[in-house]
């Protein structure tokens, strides 16, 4: 029907129309409303109303409004707040236990602090029980592994947060985690090694972990060698399973491009200054493989340097030989590890099984050779190191000796080891966790 049929010269609406205008947006009964106009000069009005729908009727008398009621209609259109975009809130376990390495402490701390900066599209909520430094909001939490904290505060919290995904920073997670959530999985040395632990532990890994796994969004380790660990012990699928490399931390990286004053005085100290030394930096336990490492260093004619006590049964002396001498510094800090990096011949890494070795990074960080074994050594260092295998110690003596005193050989594992430091950064680390973040988000979010 023409539009003109329903306007008047003065531009009014018909009575009819105006009120289905008016009547717009209720669930009235549209055709009465139609006819309690009368028929008059607009009888074609109520046929209208009687052959269209509810939602065409009150679409036409929208559309036949006053000019300035329109405009009117608009400017209040214009002036509704938009609605804003809410951030999806991704919470982090940051708690940090007596159970943690020192290169698990640094992990938490490094994400905790530089993911909020690499992921703003997120809200990021740190859940911690020790300070941390970030620029994300932080809940506190108490207790240690295995607890009340643990089992119901953490998921709770979750909870209340809404939280669209957790991760938990190691494999110390609530049975019941209550969101979506991530695991970091550094190592399975626990379950390699079953001996060298309490059952406890062993235990915690059956009734747990395996079922972490199975029910994680993805599991995120170190490295390439860990990925196949984990489908023999605990039945990971490979395609959720994500491989992020850890780094140097920004601290060893300002020493080694700065050497501090004193160093000389301090290493003199230590008993190691003036004489050459290969340099090996970690725990004791078995599957550092250090029996390998002394009976190689036995053919070598250079100090070694240990860094912890000396705490093998028989102690250190009895492994001395031909003047040359075992040195356990003890627990150190940075600016002295620092110093012992810098003087360093060479690093040695004989260790059975590694999650990552973040001594092998920081040692290249310093331009020092690095010497490893095949199952330590990371994918993102290999050709930047000597490898062995692990139980050879003839082998181990022979790429020790080459790292000795080859200079080509020492330029070129310079060259190659700073190159590698300077990519490993915990700045890429962070953006490619986040990065996970979001494609894990957007999985949830289909389903």
């Amino acid at each position: 029907m023409p539009r003109a049929s329903f306007l008047s010269h003065d531009r009014r609406l018909p009575p009819q129309v105006r009120a289905l205008y008016l009547d717009r947006g209720r669930r009235g009964n549209l055709i009465a409303v139609a006819r309690a106009g009368g028929g008059g000069n607009h009888r074609r009005t109520p046929r209208l109303a009687l052959s269209r729908a509810r939602r065409l009727a009150r679409r036409l008398a929208w559309r036949l409004c006053l000019p300035d009621e329109c405009a009117l209609s608009r400017r209040r259109a214009v002036s509704r707040p938009a609605t804003l975009a809410v951030k999806p809130v991704v919470a982090l376990d940051a708690r940090i236990t007596r159970r943690y390495s020192v290169g698990m402490r640094r992990y938490v701390r490094e994400l905790a602090r530089r993911i909020p900066r690499a992921a703003p599209d997120l809200k990021i909520v740190v859940i911690a029980n020790t300070p941390l430094e970030t620029d994300a909001e932080i809940v506190g939490v108490g207790g240690a592994n295995f607890g009340i904290t643990e089992e119901v505060v953490v998921p709770l919290t979750a909870r209340a947060l809404k939280a669209s995904l957790m991760h938990h920073f190691s494999i110390y997670a609530p049975y019941e985690p209550g969101v979506p959530f991530l695991l970091t999985i550094h190592d399975l040395i626990h379950l390699e090694f079953p001996e060298q632990f309490k059952p406890t532990i062993l235990a915690y890994y059956r009734l747990f972990t395996r079922r972490h796994v199975a029910r994680a969004q993805r599991i995120v380790t170190d490295d390439e060698a860990t990925v196949e660990v984990l489908e023999r012990f605990l039945g990971a699928h490979r395609e959720r399973v994500a491989v992020i490399p850890l780094a140097v931390d920004d601290a060893m990286l300002e020493l080694a491009e700065h050497p501090q004053p004193g160093e000389t005085e301090l290493l003199q100290s230590l008993g190691v200054e003036g004489r050459p030394y290969l340099l090996y930096a970690g725990n004791h336990r078995a599957h550092k493989n250090l029996a390998t490492l002394f009976e190689a260093w036995r053919g070598l004619s250079c100090d070694l340097v240990l860094t912890g006590g000396d705490d093998f049964p028989g102690g250190l002396g009895q492994y001395a030989h031909g003047g040359r001498r075992v040195i356990a510094v003890g627990d150190v800090d940075r600016p002295v590890l620092a110093a012992i990096y810098r003087r360093a011949r060479a690093y040695v890494h004989p260790a059975l099984v590694e999650g990552f070795g973040l001594p092998m990074v920081e040692a290249m960080a310093f331009g020092v050779p690095v010497v490893a074994s095949e199952r330590s050594v990371p994918e993102p260092l290999r050709a930047a190191a000597l490898a062995f295998p692990a139980l050879d110690a003839q082998a181990l003596r022979r790429q020790a000796e080459r790292a000795l005193h080859d200079d080509a050989l020492r330029d070129d594992l310079r060259t190659r080891g700073m190159a590698v430091a300077r990519q490993l950064t915990w700045d890429r680390t962070a953006g490619a966790t986040a990065a996970l973040y979001r494609t894990v988000l957007e999985e949830l979010s289909r389903r």
